[in-house]
């Protein structure tokens, strides 16, 4: 069993837009862009922007794949360059759920932000009440900060989000996914 990562293309929209429309509602529960997502041109949309972000230096956002097989996304939001900052975001497929698959790919985010990127500061937003997505960022050792009250939109009630943060100077180094 392997799980690589693939750097978001435009060949992934069609793939990547079934994978969404078949978890579309396990994810509804905690993305707020589901419902916005409804066709494959949206998901083009999507990937251009992602591909934007990366040519400009911001951070690149990634296929996640388990015996070749597309299973979820993560990547990073807009890179800070001036204060060096990053923020990652993820979701994987139902079925995929509960592998380990995710904290593997965020170790190797981690691996991308504070080696290739040299960021200072990598943080994970969660939703409160989604205890298995908290679960990656408290099992690869970042801190938790703090509850930001009311933060995001998720289909028509706000969610609190749980903040978790490393440094580069608290970064080990681990194996690969």
């Amino acid at each position: 069993m392997s799980t690589h990562l693939t750097l978001l293309a435009l060949e992934h929209a069609h793939e990547l837009f079934r994978l969404v429309d078949k978890n579309r509602e396990y994810l509804r529960k905690w993305l707020p862009w589901v419902d916005t997502n409804t066709t494959s041109a949206d998901t083009e949309k999507f990937i251009q922007s992602t591909i934007t972000q990366f040519n400009s230096g911001r951070g690149p956002q990634y296929a996640i794949y388990h015996d070749s097989v597309m299973c979820g996304v993560c990547g990073f939001l807009p890179i800070d360059r001036a204060n060096r900052g990053g923020m990652i975001g993820y979701w994987l497929s139902q079925e995929f759920s509960g592998r380990g698959i995710m904290t593997g790919s965020v170790r190797q985010l981690l691996k991308v932000g504070f080696g290739d990127c040299s960021l200072n500061r990598i943080e994970i937003a969660c939703a409160t009440e989604n205890l298995k997505s908290r679960a990656i960022p408290e099992r690869l050792g970042f801190k938790f900060e703090g509850v930001l009250r009311g933060r995001e939109l998720v289909a028509g009630t706000y969610v609190d989000h749980a903040i978790y943060s490393m440094l580069a100077s608290e970064y080990t180094p681990s194996g690969s996914i």
